[in-house]
């Protein structure tokens, strides 16, 4: 369980799961306007990013890129 719990801190699969959910209220007749819905998921997962709430699960802090020796 803690290795899917672990992937939700990755934006896409946030922004991709949404997306889903999205299409699957959509079928079922629900009215949703997609496009706006996932505007502001992207907009919440950017922002969530900007604070570190969302970053690599496998590294402790800022993913920053490094340069080999």
């Amino acid at each position: 369980m803690k290795t899917y719990l672990k992937r939700l801190k990755n934006p896409a699969t946030i922004i991709g799961l949404s997306g889903y959910i999205l299409t699957i209220l959509s079928t079922l007749g629900f009215a949703v306007d997609d496009d706006a819905a996932m505007t502001i998921i992207q907009s919440i997962c950017a922002i969530c990013v900007l604070f570190g709430i969302l970053n690599n699960p496998e590294t402790s802090g800022i993913d920053l890129p490094t340069k080999n020796k």
